[in-house]
């Protein structure tokens, strides 16, 4: 394992130990050492484990496989700096043979919430388009701030793609100007009917600007926008990471549209044994709901008299 670390991250290689070692390691196994071992009573568990493979892999001689960092230029800036100084966020983002930027740069580029808070809304445009053109496809929102956003980009297209991030707008500079970066998209021409497709279904604006994760989402959301219907999109369930996808009233409401699939299926417990934990009310539409616009208008209908 260390030896493929060593491979993989070079000098960079401890910081991912402690992950490796869980990976094959059940947990009830690590959990028993670190009671046992007096060590651990002193020191953080994974700088325990850290600090043993540092010391293995010189007993091992494996250190000798860990090539010197070496001395770059910047293209970004110009400056001279050395592979090691970047640290772990970056590496990861980059990988060990991408190190060709200095860290100054980098970090006021691609961690999360940098950009620029005060970029007008032509040259949100302007970014937008460029973006996509040296991308070949529909940049995601914040990109360039992902950990796998630029790792496996060769080193002309990271210097074109790096140099445009120097310009990207904030997220919430996007939001306050367009409501979403959908909308932006929309405005920059990118999407061809208005649409992106995404791993879950085709993402378009509904009427009340709301943005939706399939068409189906769109028919009822513009449902209770055409009816005056007061409602919030992807509210957060109680004690969760999950979220329903509308809020009216006090009442959750969600379309279930791939029930059928275990692992959706699950989904769908977990948020029902939320919304009974918690004493909300959650009303689900189904794919059979809409086989009809008579069909969905009615349940629609009977939810809005439940509320």
């Amino acid at each position: 394992m260390i030896s493929t670390l060593i491979d993989d991250w070079q000098w960079d290689w401890p910081w991912h130990v402690t992950d490796e070692v869980e990976k094959i390691t059940s947990s009830q196994t690590i959990e028993d050492w670190r009671a046992k071992d007096p060590v651990c009573a002193s020191y953080a568990w994974y700088n325990v484990i850290m600090y043993f493979a540092l010391s293995r892999a010189q007993v091992q001689g494996l250190t000798a496989k860990i090539r010197k960092p070496l001395k770059k230029v910047c293209p970004l800036c110009n400056q001279e700096f050395v592979e090691s100084s970047l640290p772990a966020p970056l590496v990861i983002r980059l990988g060990i043979d991408g190190l060709d930027f200095c860290s100054p740069c980098l970090q006021r580029i691609v961690f999360k919430g940098t950009g620029n808070p005060s970029t007008s809304k032509e040259q949100i445009l302007e970014y937008l388009k460029n973006l996509t053109n040296a991308l070949q496809q529909i940049p995601h929102q914040g990109f360039g701030e992902g950990m796998e956003d630029l790792r496996y980009l060769d080193k002309h297209e990271r210097i074109e793609i790096i140099n445009l991030l120097k310009d990207k707008p904030t997220v919430g500079r996007v939001k306050q100007l367009f409501g979403s970066w959908l909308k932006a998209l929309i405005d920059a021409g990118v999407l061809e009917d208005e649409t992106r497709k995404t791993s879950r279904g085709t993402q378009c604006i509904a009427k009340d600007g709301h943005v939706c994760y399939s068409l189906v989402e769109k028919t009822i959301d513009d449902y209770l926008f055409h009816h005056k219907i007061s409602h919030k999109k992807e509210p957060m369930y109680p004690d969760s990471n999950m979220r329903a996808d509308w809020l009216v009233g006090s009442v959750f409401i969600e379309f279930f549209g791939l029930k059928g699939d275990p692992k959706y299926d699950a989904k769908i417990k977990s948020k029902e044994k939320l919304c009974s934990d918690h004493g909300i009310t959650l009303i689900p539409l189904y794919p059979g709901d809409l086989v009809s616009m008579r069909k969905f208008e009615k349940k629609i209908s009977n939810i809005v008299k439940t509320i």
